[in-house]
């Protein structure tokens, strides 16, 4: 059984591996919590402000407990052009919440500057599973895959 402990016994109690066990922490258990970030600043001997800066500069880190659900939409120019704000639209209709809100604990919408396939777009990532060229007539059936 993986456990924050084992984890950090990978890891020398050097600043500079801060960063990769945070990294393999948010990957393995979805968030670093408070009692993590705690463990880790004890190993780390650093104050636990330090832990949370660092892992909030870093998008891939999560330091809140994540819905089952994340979906994200790109929204860089070509996404735009390709209309994937009426994406976004079709799936705050689809689930009725509102891209960026994180009151329902079950699904998330964001909305992303770049997802890194803008030959594909628009482009949508749910947990992360890519989709590529989503049409407002297509993202229903993507969802429901996942609803």
């Amino acid at each position: 059984m993986m456990t924050v402990e084992k984890i950090l016994l990978e890891f020398d109690p050097e600043i500079k591996n801060l960063l990769p066990a945070l990294k393999k922490i948010s990957a393995g258990f979805g968030y670093i919590s408070q009692n993590d970030a705690q463990k880790l600043a004890e190993y780390f001997s650093v104050p636990l402000s330090r832990v949370f800066e660092t892992a909030s500069f870093y998008d891939e880190i999560k330091t809140k407990k994540q819905p089952d659900l994340v979906i994200q939409v790109c929204s860089s120019v070509n996404c735009a052009v390709s209309k994937s704000f009426e994406i976004v639209s079709k799936i705050e209709d689809y689930f009725k919440i509102k891209a960026g809100d994180e009151f329902d604990q079950k699904v998330r919408l964001e909305v992303m500057s770049c997802l890194g396939q803008c030959g594909e777009g628009p482009v949508v990532v749910v947990n992360d599973k890519v989709y590529t060229n989503v049409t407002k007539s297509s993202v229903a059936g993507v969802l429901e895959e996942w609803a």
